[in-house]
Formats: C-alpha cells, structure tokens, sequence
C-alpha cells in the first residue's frame, strides 16, 4: 500500500511550503508534537533512537534533534521528493540521521541499522486498512528496544458517531475560515490544497458511509487502537491528547514488569 495522502493532499509543486501549510491546516499540528516531545522527557530515556514512520519532509526529526542533542534518528519514507526535502532541511545533522525509502507496510525493519527506543508515526496510518494497522503495531512492538515507547499521531473517530462526524465537520470549518487570515505568499498553495481538500470532504463525509480501500482515510476508534496496542504487548496504553479528529496515542514495550 502506498502512503498516496502526500500525493492527494499535496501536490510535488506545493512541497517547499509543505510545512506552513500542514501547521495552517491541521487543528493543534504544533501542540500534539509540543506533547510528545514533552512526555520523552518525562520519560527521561536517555540516548534517544527515533524511527519516524512516514516522516513527511523531515519536521519533527528535525525538533528531535534540536531537543536532544545526543539523540540520533531515523526517517522513513516512501517519497523520493519528500526525502529530498528533508534530507536539505537536516544537513546540519548528517551523522545523526539515517534514511530508510520503504512504504510503511514493506519490510523496512529489515532495512534498521540501529535499533530504535521510540517509534513515531504522525498523519500516516490512518491510511492502511484495519489488519495493516494491527500488523504495523506489531511489528513496532518487536522491533523497539525494552522499555521503548511507541507514539502514533493521527486521525481517528472518536467514542460516538456524532461525535466523530462533528470532528469532520470541524475540519472543514477550520480549512475555510483559514481563507481570512492565510499569508498571501501561501495563497496559492492555500487554494491548491482546498482542490484536493474538496475530494477529501466527497469522500469523507458526503459518502461517509461507503466501503474504504487502501489509501483511503480509513479512521478507527482511538479506544479500538489503544486495544490493539495493547494486544500487541504494549503497557501503559493510553490517548495522551485529543482534539478534534486528531488523537495521539502510544504504549511502553515492558519485557519485565518492575
């Protein structure tokens, strides 16, 4: 399955404003990456391993490495454009980083070099069908270190129906009312990303209802999620922000309880 949301979303010529648009467009994009960041210090893991699971144009990498100076990390993509993108924006930090170019649901951790203690995933997995996302959570449950935690930032329904079809809407609400106060070098990119968001609105809430393929926004429960973690093996399991359509959720690999 191929991560088709950067393709669909946003368009190659869009790429160097990717950033912008993304903290523009998306409710809370810098408090839930504000959290996690936060809540691996409170963990206080020491040498941070990062593998970033689709990890865009290298962004939150970059806030990693930035936030701990001996942490070292690994992008994971499948976009030769975005990992150009990137791979510029985290020169700086060249013998700190490793590139990985593999869709999310290929054989990437036979690809690690190092073995990660964290594992992050923001706005990607909402695409794989349900049994791709349990095999995923799996799979990054093997592949962490003991005691290593894994984070997923992403969009997901939320308790009740209702609920969750108001969260679509808000979406919509937000992107529009974005049009009064978007910089006018981004106008451009603003009015593109509003063309692919109008299929986004078509299929996710005009047709809420029919069958999903792979690629497709294929939103689950977050409490759904945090059970399959939890099947997986991760401990304390748990929803650490929410807003809106967007959740970010995660679990501790404990090998031995203490």
């Amino acid at each position: 399955m191929k991560q088709n949301s950067k393709e669909r979303f946003h368009s190659e010529s869009m790429a160097s404003s990717y950033d912008e648009m993304c903290q523009l467009m998306v409710p809370g994009y810098n408090f839930m990456q504000d959290t996690l960041i936060d809540k691996i210090k409170f963990e206080n893991i020491g040498k941070i391993t990062l593998l970033d699971l689709g990890a865009g144009s290298g962004i939150f990498i970059e806030r990693i490495l930035e936030e701990f100076p001996d942490s070292t990390c690994i992008y994971l993509d499948y976009s030769e454009e975005f990992m150009n993108i990137a791979s510029n924006r985290l020169s700086k930090y060249i013998d700190r980083v490793t590139y990985i170019k593999s869709d999310i649901c290929d054989d990437w951790e036979l690809k690690l070099e190092s073995t990660p203690n964290i594992i992050t995933s923001s706005s990607a997995i909402h695409h794989l069908l349900n049994e791709d996302k349990k095999k995923l959570y799996n799979k990054c449950y093997d592949v962490l270190e003991d005691n290593g935690w894994f984070f997923n930032i992403d969009e997901m329904k939320t308790v009740y129906n209702d609920a969750y079809l108001q969260s679509l809407h808000y979406w919509i609400y937000h992107t529009e009312k974005l049009k009064e106060i978007i910089p006018k070098n981004l106008n451009t990119e603003y009015e593109m990303v509003m063309e692919k968001f109008d299929d986004w609105k078509k299929r996710n809430v005009d047709h809420i209802n029919s069958p999903k393929v792979e690629g497709d926004d294929i939103h689950e429960s977050f409490l759904v999620q945090l059970e399959w973690l939890k099947e997986a093996g991760f401990k304390e399991t748990d929803v650490f922000c929410k807003l809106y359509l967007w959740s970010m959720i995660g679990g501790k690999k404990i090998i031995k309880d203490p």
